[in-house]
This record gives C-alpha cells, sequence and structure tokens, in this order.
C-alpha cells in the first residue's frame, strides 16, 4: 500500500509514546534481522519496461512486483522527472540507482518502505547560488544527450535561445555539450537528432553551474524520420511525392564495388540488373517500367535510366559505360561504343563506403522539380559528412573470396561423344578427320582426339577462385559549428578468368561543413575523386563450350597450339586472352552550397556543381595472339572526356502562418555538358614491341565525336503543413534544352500534391486507436524527357569513312548522317500516384500502399525511312503514347525490442503493368513487326509450339490456320505468317525481404531478393547450339532427347551433328516459340551479414574507440527453376556469370 500524505508529517498526540514502547520490545528483533533484511532486498528482483513515467507509475510497479511501500509527499516528487526504464530481473537497490539517477530526490530503504525526500544541496552549492543570483553571475552549463537505453547521442544539433541571444553547440563523442559563461536569463533549449523526437524545455539560468543530463527518444516510426529529397530535405511524415530511402547501414553490409548494386530487391519498383558478373561492370537501373519505344537501329532492348545525382551534381547521365574498347566487361561485342549498355560502368568510380544515403525519387511531385530529367525517375546520392566531437579515425579491411555462384553443369567426355556418335548415327553421315569435308562429316573430337580425355573449360575459364582486398580509413570530426571528414579507399577486384586481369580502384573523399558565429553563414564543399586502372581482354569466344576432349590450346611455354596431329584448330579462346586491353579512368566530383540566412526564415544560397571523367584505353593485337598462317598485327587507341558544370542559385522561406508551416523554394539552373570521345584502329604493325605506340602502324583509321548540351530552366516549389495533418504542395520547373531547335527549346513542367494525416482527427483517435498513424496523398504531374546526345534535330555531317569515302583531289568527302528536323520536341510523361500509409503499434508496424499510373507521349525515336530519302533515318516524334501502372507494397516492423536484443523486418514487393495505349498508323509504320496497341512493349513475336513428333523426332508448330508443320512462316499472321505474339517479358513480380537481429555485440542481417517474369528457358538456351554439334551442352539434356521413332516421351527433338543437319531448321525455329519461354522466378539470399564488436571494457586498454569484425556474403545462394545459370541472365553463355562473395573484415576506430 502507499502512505500518501498531502504535506508534512504530524503524529496523533500520544502516538510517540507507544512508538517509543514499540522499539524497546522489537529492537533485539530488529538487530538480529538487520543483515536478513540487507539481504533480502537484495535479493528483490525486478522487472520494468516504462517510457517518460512518472515516479507515481514507477513506485506502483515497484510495489506489485516486491511488495516495498514508498512514502513520500506530492510536493516532494514535484519536482522529479520523467523516468524512462528498460530492465529485466534487475536486483531492486540497481533499479532504484537507476529510477533516481539524475532525480532531486534522495531515497531510504527501512525494511519493507522506501522513504522519498528532497535532495538537500551542500553549503557550498547553497553560497554559490545565493552568490550568483545576488551577482548575477554567467553560468557555465554541461550537458549529455542520451537515447532511452543510456547510448550517447553524438552530433545532435543543442540551442539555447532568448531573444536577441542565441547559444549552438554539438555534442560529441560522449554526447556532451557545453555552454560557457551564459548571463542569467530564462532560455529555450532545444535539441534536435536525426530519426529522434525534438527535445524542447524552458530552462532558467540564475548562476553558478547547471549539470543536465537529458534523453531523447526515437521517432514513432520511419515515417517521421528526415529524408533527402530534391533541392532540400523533409520529415516523412509530411511528404505527399513517393520517395525512398537506403541509408549507409544497408550498403556497408554489401560487399560490392558499384554502389547501384546495393539497391538490387530493396526498394519497390526499381530494377537493377548486373549486365555482367565482371567486376567493375555497367549496371542497368530502371524505375516502374519501360516508358519508351525502341528504335529499329539498336540492337538491344532499349532501357530507360534514372537521373542520377551526386552532392547535388549530376552525375553520368543515362548511366552510361566509360570504356570503348572490347574488354570482358561488354559481353564479348566487337566493340563496347559508348552507347552501348554493356561494358565498365561510371558508378565504379564511387566507393559505397563514402555513401550516406540513395534516395529515389519516383513520383512527379518528387521528379517534376528536375523537369526534363525527371520522367524516368531521379536516384540522387549523398556521400559522408563529418560529425562534430573528437577527431575519429575508422579503418575498415575486408578480403573477399569470389567464385561463379551457379557453374553450369557440362557434359562429360564420355557423355559427350555418346552423344555426339548418336547425332552423325541419326543425319546418317559419317565422322571423318578431313578440315575440307563441307558435307557435314568433319568431325576430329570424334575420329583424332583422345577418346579419354577430360578438360573442365568451364572451370579453366571461369572455375578460379580470386581473392579480392577493401580497404577503407577516414578520418572525421569536428567543433564550433565545423565539422570535415577525409577518407581514402582502396580497392582490388581480379578476374577469374586465367590471366593476369583485374581492377583496381583508389578513391579519395573529403567534406567541410561550416557555420558563422551566429549561424547565418553555412558552407558546405564536398569533393571526391576516383583513379580506376582495369586490365581486361576482348574475350574468350565459345571457349566454355569446347568440346571437353579438346587437346591442350596452349604449350608450356605460354604459347597458343593452333592445329592438332595436322587438323587446324578453327579459334582458340586463349587468343582473345591475349589480346589484352587496359583502361585509365580519372572523375572528380565536387560540390559547394552556399547559404545565408538575411532575416529569419528567408535564406539565399546557391549550389556550384563541377564533375569531369575521362578515361584512356589501349588494346593490342599481337603476333602471339594470332595464327601464323595469317597475322595482322594491331592496336587500339581511345580516349573519352566529359564534363558537367551545374549552378543552382536558390532562395528558401519558410515561416509559420496561424496553425501551419509554409515553406517556399525558387531557384535556377544552368548546366552545360560537354563530351569528348577519339578512337583509333591501327594496323600494320611490323613487331610486337611497337604496339604501345601509334607511330608505329602502317595504317590508321580515326574516329572522333565530340557534344555540347546546355540547359537553362526556373524552378519552384510551395508547400503548406496545416495544424500537422493538412497537406499541399506545388512545384513546377520551366527548361530549356539546346536538343531543340527554334520554337521547341523550352518545356513547363509541374506537379500538385497534397496529404491527409487523418490519424490526429479527433474523430478517427476515437474511432480507430489502434491506428497510430495513417496518412492519405495524392499527387498529379507532367515531366520531359529530352534526347540523350545533342544536336539530334540538325543536319549532321561526318567525314568518317563509312562506304566509299576516297578523297577527291586529296579532299576528303563530307557524309550527311542526320536529316534535319526543326519539329524534333520534348516528350512529355503524365503522373498520377496515390498513396495510403499506415502505423500500428506506436508505429512499431508500418505499411504503406501504394498505385500509379505513368503516360509517356511524344515518343522520341530515331525513325527508319526509306532507301529513298538518301537517309537511314529521322529523328522525330512518334504519336505513340505507352502507359506504366501498378502497385508497389512495403511493410516494415520492429518484432522485439529489448536492452539486450532487437529484431526488425522489412518486405517490400511490386507489380507493373505495360501496355502501348495508342499509337496512330501503327500498321504502315516500320513499328508494325515490334507492337501491338493493347499490348506490353516487352511482347516477344514468335511461333505457337506443338512438342516433338515421336515418329520424325522434329519440332512441330501450328500454323496460323491450326494446321501442324516444322516449318512455319517467318511473317506476323496480319502480314499472312505463322507469327503471334509468344511471350511478354516484363517482369510480373519482383521485390525483397529482410531480417536484422542484434543480441548485445552480435549483429545478424539477412535478405533475400525474389522476382517473376517469362524469359528464354533452358531448352531454348541449348539451341543456340543444337545437342549434336561440336561443342559442349548442359547435362541437362541426357534422357531428353528423341531416340527414334514411337519416341512419345521426348521432350528434345532428335540430335543433329552439324549445321548442314536437316534438323537444324526446325531446332532454330524453336527458340523464337511458345516451348522456348517459361516462367523465370527465383528466389535469391542476396545478402547475409554477421557482425561482433568486442567489449568496451576489452578494447579500451589499448587505446580503441571501437573494434568489430565482420562476415558479409553477396549472392549466397538462389532457388529457381532455371537450369542454366543465373536467371537474371537467362541464356547467356558469353559473359560473366554471377559471382558469389564472401568477405571476411576488420573494423577499427581510433
Amino acid at each position: 500500500m502507499y502512505k500518501i500524505y498531502s504535506e508534512h508529517f504530524v503524529l496523533p498526540p500520544g502516538f510517540a509514546k507507544k512508538i517509543v514502547l514499540f522499539m524497546k520490545l522489537t529492537s533485539l528483533m530488529l538487530i538480529l534481522a538487520l543483515m536478513q533484511v540487507s539481504a533480502s532486498t537484495l535479493a528483490q528482483k525486478v522487472t520494468l519496461s516504462e517510457r517518460n513515467a512518472s515516479l507515481s507509475t514507477i513506485f506502483e510497479q515497484i510495489r506489485k512486483q516486491t511488495g516495498y511501500d514508498f512514502a513520500y509527499t506530492t510536493a516532494t516528487i514535484e519536482a522529479a522527472k520523467p523516468v524512462t526504464i528498460n530492465v529485466k530481473n534487475m536486483e531492486l537497490h540497481d533499479a532504484l540507482k537507476l529510477v533516481f539517477n539524475n532525480q532531486p530526490l534522495d531515497y531510504k530503504i527501512d525494511y519493507k518502505s522506501v522513504s522519498v525526500t528532497r535532495k538537500e544541496p551542500s553549503f557550498l552549492q547553497s553560497l554559490q547560488e545565493r552568490t550568483a543570483k545576488l551577482l548575477k553571475l554567467p553560468t557555465d552549463i554541461r550537458g549529455s544527450v542520451t537515447d532511452s537505453l543510456g547510448q550517447p547521442l553524438i552530433g545532435a544539433n543543442v540551442s539555447l535561445t532568448v531573444k536577441g541571444l542565441n547559444y549552438g553547440a554539438i555534442t560529441n563523442e560522449n554526447g556532451e555539450f557545453y555552454f560557457a559563461s551564459v548571463p542569467a536569463n530564462r532560455y529555450t533549449l532545444s535539441i534536435t537528432y536525426v530519426g529522434f523526437s525534438k527535445l524542447e524545455e524552458t530552462l532558467d539560468v540564475t548562476g553558478g553551474e547547471i549539470l543536465l543530463n537529458l534523453i531523447m527518444h526515437t521517432l514513432p516510426s520511419a515515417l517521421d524520420q528526415i529524408q533527402v529529397i530534391a533541392y532540400g530535405t523533409e520529415s516523412k511524415r509530411f511528404s505527399v511525392g513517393s520517395v525512398y530511402t537506403v541509408g549507409a547501414d544497408v550498403i556497408g553490409k554489401q560487399p560490392v564495388t558499384n554502389p547501384l548494386l546495393a539497391l538490387q530487391g530493396q526498394v519497390p519498383g526499381l530494377s537493377v540488373i548486373s549486365t555482367n558478373g565482371v567486376p567493375g561492370s555497367t549496371t542497368l537501373v530502371q524505375l516502374r517500367g519501360q516508358n519508351s519505344l525502341a528504335t529499329d537501329r539498336l540492337s538491344f532492348k532499349p532501357y530507360d535510366q534514372p537521373y542520377f545525382i551526386v552532392d547535388g551534381v549530376p552525375f553520368s547521365p543515362q548511366n552510361v559505360n566509360i570504356s570503348q574498347l572490347s574488354n570482358l566487361a561488354n559481353g564479348q561485342s566487337f566493340s563496347g561504343g559508348l552507347d552501348q549498355p554493356m561494358g565498365i560502368g561510371a558508378f565504379n568510380n564511387i566507393n559505397p563506403a563514402d555513401i550516406q544515403s540513395i534516395t529515389i525519387l519516383k513520383d512527379a511531385d518528387a521528379t517534376a522539380i528536375y523537369g526534363t530529367k525527371g520522367a524516368h525517375g531521379v536516384v540522387l546520392i549523398t556521400t559522408k559528412k563529418g560529425k562534430a566531437g573528437k577527431t575519429v579515425v575508422d579503418i575498415n579491411v575486408n578480403s573477399q573470396v569470389n567464385a561463379v555462384a551457379r557453374p553450369i553443369q557440362l557434359l562429360n567426355t564420355e557423355q559427350y561423344l555418346e552423344l555426339r556418335k548418336e547425332a552423325f548415327k541419326q543425319d546418317g553421315i559419317t565422322p571423318n578427320n578431313d578440315p575440307n569435308d563441307y558435307s557435314g562429316g568433319f568431325a576430329p573430337d570424334l575420329t583424332i582426339y583422345d577418346q579419354n580425355k577430360y578438360t573442365n573449360w568451364q572451370k579453366i575459364i571461369q572455375g578460379n577462385s580470386t581473392h579480392n582486398t577493401d580497404i577503407h580509413a577516414s578520418v572525421s570530426g569536428g567543433s564550433g559549428g565545423s565539422t570535415f571528414i577525409v577518407s581514402g579507399g582502396y580497392t582490388q577486384s581480379d578476374y577469374n578468368y586465367p590471366g593476369d586481369f583485374g581492377d583496381k580502384r583508389y578513391t579519395l573523399h573529403s567534406a567541410l561543413t561550416t557555420a558563422s558565429a551566429n549561424k547565418k553563414l553555412n558552407l558546405t564543399l564536398i569533393a571526391d575523386y576516383t583513379y580506376e586502372q582495369n586490365n581486361s581482354a576482348s574475350g574468350y569466344g565459345n571457349g566454355v563450350l569446347l568440346p571437353p576432349n579438346t587437346p591442350d590450346l596452349i604449350d608450356g611455354n605460354g604459347k597458343l597450339v593452333w592445329d592438332y596431329k595436322g587438323v587446324p584448330f578453327y579459334t582458340n579462346f586463349y587468343a582473345g586472352l591475349k589480346q589484352l586491353s587496359d583502361l585509365q579512368s580519372f572523375n572528380f566530383n565536387s560540390s559547394l552550397n552556399v547559404s545565408y540566412e538575411i532575416i529569419e526564415g528567408l535564406k539565399i544560397g546557391a549550389n556550384v556543381g563541377y564533375n569531369r571523367n575521362t578515361g584512356n584505353e589501349h588494346s593490342i593485337n599481337p603476333s602471339t595472339a594470332q595464327n601464323p598462317t595469317y597475322i595482322n598485327i594491331s592496336a587500339a587507341f581511345a580516349n573519352t572526356s566529359a564534363q558537367n558544370i551545374n549552378i543552382e542559385p536558390q532562395i528558401n522561406f519558410n515561416k509559420s502562418i496561424g496553425k501551419g508551416e509554409f515553406t517556399a523554394l525558387v531557384g535556377g539552373t544552368y548546366q552545360k555538358t560537354t563530351t569528348y570521345s577519339f578512337q583509333t584502329q591501327a594496323y600494320g604493325y611490323s613487331n610486337d614491341a611497337f604496339l604501345n605506340s601509334i607511330n608505329g602502324a602502317s595504317s590508321l583509321t580515326p574516329f572522333d565525336q565530340a557534344g555540347l548540351i546546355k540547359y537553362v530552366a526556373l524552378f519552384g516549389r510551395l508547400k503548406y503543413v496545416y495544424d500537422q495533418k493538412y497537406i499541399i504542395e506545388f512545384s513546377g520547373r520551366r527548361d530549356g534544352s539546346s536538343n531543340f531547335g527554334p520554337g521547341n527549346q523550352f518545356g513547363s513542367f509541374g506537379s500538385i500534391g497534397a496529404g491527409w494525416i487523418f490519424s490526429e482527427a479527433a474523430l478517427f483517435k476515437k474511432a480507430l486507436p489502434f491506428i497510430s498513424f495513417g496518412k492519405l496523398s495524392g499527387s498529379y504531374g507532367t515531366t520531359g524527357s529530352d534526347a540523350s546526345s545533342g544536336y539530334k534535330f540538325q543536319a549532321l555531317y561526318s567525314a568518317f569513312p563509312y562506304g566509299n569515302t576516297t578523297p577527291f583531289q586529296g579532299i576528303k568527302q563530307n557524309i550527311p548522317i542526320n536529316l534535319y528536323n526543326p519539329d524534333f520536341k520534348w516528350a512529355t510523361k503524365r503522373s498520377i500516384n496515390i498513396a495510403l500509409d499506415l502505423g500500428f503499434l506506436n508505429s512499431r508496424l508500418s505499411v504503406n500502399a501504394t498505385y500509379y499510373r505513368d503516360r509517356e507521349g511524344d515518343q522520341l525515336v530515331e525513325y527508319p525511312l526509306a532507301s529513298q530519302a538518301g537517309f537511314a533515318t529521322v529523328y522525330e516524334n512518334q504519336p505513340a503514347t505507352v502507359q506504366n501502372k501498378g502497385w508497389e507494397f512495403t511493410l516494415t516492423s520492429i518484432n522485439v525490442k529489448t536492452t539486450d536484443f532487437t529484431w526488425s523486418s522489412n518486405f517490400n514487393i511490386s507489380f507493373n503493368r505495360n501496355k502501348l495505349l495508342a499509337f496512330p498508323n501503327l500498321e504502315s509504320s516500320s513499328y508494325t513487326n515490334q507492337y501491338v496497341i493493347g499490348q506490353p512493349t516487352s511482347v516477344i513475336f514468335g511461333y505457337r509450339y506443338k512438342g516433338v513428333n515421336p515418329e520424325s523426332g522434329l519440332f512441330e508448330f501450328y500454323k496460323a490456320d491450326g494446321t501442324v508443320t516444322t516449318t512455319p512462316d517467318y511473317r506476323p499472321v496480319w502480314k499472312g505468317g505463322d507469327q503471334v505474339i509468344i511471350a511478354n517479358r516484363e517482369t510480373k513480380f519482383m521485390g525483397g525481404f529482410g531480417n536484422n537481429f542484434t543480441y548485445k555485440q552480435f549483429s545478424l542481417y539477412v535478405f533475400c531478393q525474389f522476382s517473376s517474369s517469362t524469359q528464354p528457358n533452358a531448352i531454348s538456351a541449348l539451341y543456340n547450339n543444337p545437342p549434336g554439334f561440336a561443342s559442349n551442352i548442359p547435362a541437362y539434356v541426357l534422357g531428353k532427347y528423341w531416340t527414334g521413332p514411337g519416341d512419345t516421351d521426348a521432350i528434345l527433338q532428335r540430335l543433329a551433328s552439324s549445321y548442314n543437319s536437316p534438323y537444324v531448321n526446325a531446332a532454330y525455329r524453336f527458340i523464337p516459340s511458345t516451348g522456348g519461354y517459361s516462367n523465370d522466378t527465383y528466389l535469391r539470399v542476396k545478402t547475409a551479414a554477421l557482425s561482433y564488436q568486442l567489449p568496451q571494457a576489452l578494447i579500451e586498454r589499448v587505446n580503441i574507440k571501437g573494434a568489430g569484425v565482420f562476415v558479409n556474403a553477396q549472392n549466397l545462394f538462389t532457388i529457381t527453376n532455371y537450369k542454366f545459370g543465373d536467371p537474371e541472365q537467362p541464356g547467356n553463355f558469353n559473359i560473366f556469370p554471377l559471382q558469389r562473395i564472401i568477405a571476411f573484415g576488420l573494423n577499427l576506430k581510433f
């Protein structure tokens, strides 16, 4: 029970004598029980979990658990601070110490009672306080800021304000702050920290010294955290745009060299595909589906990519690669080219360890302010800045083991030879060793090669494991309103191929933030420099699929072997690995942000950014890489340069108006991008020794290309949040681009967004108390798209020797290559976005559901022309409209949270449906064989597959009239042929889910990625080299091919021994048929990261602030029905497969 007295203790008359008598009678018992009482007290256990609870609430909890009563007056605990505590089975006296910590109270345990009294100041303290009040002496204020678990909050902003005075500080590495000589007055103390609720209270400063111990509490959920947006930041609670952020904690757990790979499966609606397993390769990124049409000249699927911005500076438009020449990263194409989707990626120049966050802006409300650049989404990469406090040195070292994640099981020699012999038997051909026999009988693998020799060529070419190294070190700190960070990184990524191939990267990152004493002038300067060295080769051909009994292709001296027993090898994959190439890339990215507060709430400033990327390439084809029969020693030299200047002055204004908060932004943009590339093919070298010099060649074929694009713009944003419930926002941009001709250079884009936090409405609070947060938001807007490179509307000429360009009278011809089109203009995208955010259980469970619909019209295409026009194509706008609509869902939860153990989860999934909504006169255009109105733009045309004829053993297909044939007509049905829509390669759904566990010093993070689409299947991949050819194939074929008349179980047609086989045509028709496509669904354990932080008591002995060890794994394993390699790149044997990465590392802080 409680003994609560209203004022002072008063004893009734005569009661004192009774107490004395009682004490005499029990004194002996008390003396004997004294130690037992103490022991009993110590043995009492309590469990408390309260947040900002009153002392009376805490006392009640303890009384219920222990039976101890608390004696106090109401006035005694009136000045007590709220208590936040989380303990389990703690001894009573230890729990009481925590309860009364930093309280103006004392307590005393008397048997089963706890007396609570006010703390009396010492004589010296009283004297100091009275003297300070009398003389109004300045006061020193010291304080510490911690979270609810007692952990210090480093870098919290602390302000002490009163009219005419403003003091500011940032907490140090111990969460401490200090104000010296503060004049007596009544101040407002405010503390802010990202992810925590703002702490604000009144502080009376009367003299002496003030010691404060302050506790901040985390925001209810991620809904209240601060997120980066276009030209600023905002609370996610009051956001009406579709914005998603991936933080450094997630990025840092993934052992990747390209930061875009850290986004795979993490962001709903975002597709991230690695074009090659080779480190440094380009990564393709697409948000909410494909919005633009393909051009007939492109040999690859079009892929809309977002606009990338690093620290406010546009970076790598269209995410183009930085390599021109052939290398192992570009899928072994003859030449990568700057407009190809494969090669060495520009984002390999950014060290993931230097990134603080990556934010994806999806809808028009979030992207319209970027105008022409925002049509396909915006990706904002923010690098790390320093934190205030003592200087901290952070060192991270890890060693990685890389290997192919899903090697393909190919036939061994016995299986291969049996298959080949059966193929010749079915073809009725006798194998021989005559290379001049063009009837199909030449088969040295059956006639002269060792029939018992077995070489696993896949293992030789791709099966090596590599040991890579990543080192990153940073120095950071700051005080007095200034912070800094300087970091350096070294990454060595070796290739798994035989040879000295790999990628080395050196990075330097620096950031400085500073402010004037009055906090009005603020400056942030960021600079990054990267040097990358890539050593590669032209490729390895089809070496993986060589017959397993192929003789050795290289001798003991490292020289290539070109024949066996007098029979020549037509190719030798080692030749491609001896055609060496190297790339040296330099990237410099810098940004300066300056702002000045003219009056309260009004700031002027500017962002100034500069980016420059240069590359030097060199490749050689030496005599040692060529067949001695015909040698042509050659080399190639290339240089690229891209430079971007971006200047954006801005005015920001914010003011409280009534019950709301009004913010406004007005700004302008000037952007200039210049590009230049130069490439020379050098032929006719007399000796390999001259291959490093262009002067050693007898003939040269040079080619260069320059580009210049300028943008000017005005942009603005208005936002008003009323009563913490209602939100409305407008944004717009007037853009000008040099990519278009007079009259079409400028375009206007904008958006309107609104939101309602209905959980703040009294009606909903009462009716739906289980919903802790609820917001309904939506937006509508337009964004634009311009050509990816300049001059497309102009008439262009080239001196590059296409066709017959023999100089006339010593003057080289200028060839027209582009037809003038003054009507070439912006493409426009219109977007609708509607979202619902819900939080339950004090937002420990958060759910988001988003619906979107995007329509892009006035498509920018390179339209093919008739040969009579004199030009192959013209750049123009097609009046076609492509629609993407879909749903995105995310779920985050804090499942368990105690002092020692936490468990949180996240899940996301997205569904997108693409459709060609309109295309006037499609039937008469060159796109008639590519697209169908009302169907996705990713549809595939082909034949309807019936099966294997049990008598002939051939694949059969349905004709348009329903009859069956082995030779269907290649034309579409609307032109009298047999091809129909057979598949849609659009992703049906994709997403990911993760779980994060922490237990004391241990942490475990596991993330899985999943996707489902229709792709070429395992059987289709086989028929790039039909079973029975002189090429190894997956062991999947065994027992599945036709063996003779009456075989009704076969799923593969009869074997074919060579291209001369009468059965090849049916085999090749299988690839573009319904039989060649099937569902490609997979679940991949993308990331698994285990770490352990060494106990602080142990490492402090050697002056180390923090130490940890970790094991991070990437692409651990994949569950899929796809049989051949990685389902992300189905059926492609010419690129390096996805790699499994396991990194062992150490982190130290000093």
